[in-house]
């Protein structure tokens, strides 16, 4: 009998252990199961926002993608050059299509160490103006808007003005009725600057320097489009990887005073300021 309670005692033991074993299996896959909710959901949240790459568009070194953001109902436009320690910017629209898009280029131009491109939506009439020099770092500068029917899809470099580090490059979209304004400086890892405003019909005049500062590192020059009547400040560093800024407005009248003859600028340059004389366009700089 005491043989037998031991055998049985034996028995009853490894039953025992064998309960305290699978219960403790169960215990971890419930803490499994917890532990594993929290990334179901997030998986879930994030499919639900039905972002999608619709298509995508390979120019020479210039990479475009479509993303279809259908919660919002936009299209977006991102572009990136193919380059070490390149940053992508990007454009978004109202989808008018159900998401049909259909971009191409439609102009390009490239002079030294800039490249421009026009890429158009021919599905929902927008147009894009890109860009970017061809230095490492480099990343793109767009303006994108609303674009007539097909006319004239071309892009025409109309002027160049260089002062010091800085060029600037006057541009004009005839399809569009919009010039833009093309700033970088020469300096390695820099980026370009870009401003777009309404054409002005009729009229004259060239691209000049009106006035100049520096204090310190910083560079600020007033270029002066007389053709549209715009004046731009154009800011900078004299370092290494700067990118220029651009801000325009209408160009300044006094009031009681007559602008000064688009013909004639240098007219109109500030005696105190020795530097800040104007300098004329001269074609094929």
């Amino acid at each position: 009998m005491d043989s037998t309670r031991d055998r049985n005692g034996g028995r009853t033991g490894r039953r025992e252990e064998d309960t305290e074993v699978g219960g403790m299996m169960k215990k971890i896959m419930f803490l499994l199961v917890l532990m594993l909710l929290p990334l179901v959901s997030q998986a879930g949240d994030y499919e639900s926002t039905l972002l999608v790459q619709t298509g995508q568009l390979r120019e020479s070194d210039l990479i475009v993608r479509t993303l279809s953001d259908l919660e919002s109902n936009k299209i977006c436009l991102a572009f990136y050059v193919r380059t070490i320690g390149t940053s992508p910017v990007m454009n978004c629209y109202d989808a008018i299509s159900g998401f049909y898009s259909k971009i191409r280029q439609v102009g390009h131009f490239k002079e030294g160490k800039l490249v421009v491109r026009k890429l158009k939506d021919t599905v929902n009439d927008v147009s894009c103006l890109v860009a970017y020099v061809s230095v490492e770092g480099t990343s793109p500068a767009i303006d994108c808007y609303k674009s007539s029917k097909p006319t004239k899809d071309t892009i025409l470099r109309e002027e160049h003005l260089s002062e010091g580090d800085l060029d600037v490059y006057r541009v004009v979209d005839p399809d569009s009725t919009k010039t833009c304004l093309i700033a970088f400086v020469s300096a390695s890892g820099t980026s370009p600057s870009l401003a777009c405003y309404t054409t002005k019909a009729g009229g004259k005049g060239g691209m000049v320097q009106k006035s100049f500062l520096r204090e310190g590192d910083l560079i600020v020059r007033k270029i002066a489009d007389g053709t549209n009547s715009k004046e731009c400040l154009i800011s900078y560093v004299s370092t290494q990887g700067t990118s220029p800024f651009i801000y325009c407005s209408d160009q300044f009248v006094r009031h009681g005073a007559s602008a000064p003859a688009s013909h004639s600028p240098r007219t109109s340059a500030p005696a105190s300021d020795p530097k800040a004389g104007y300098k004329p366009y001269t074609r094929g700089r």
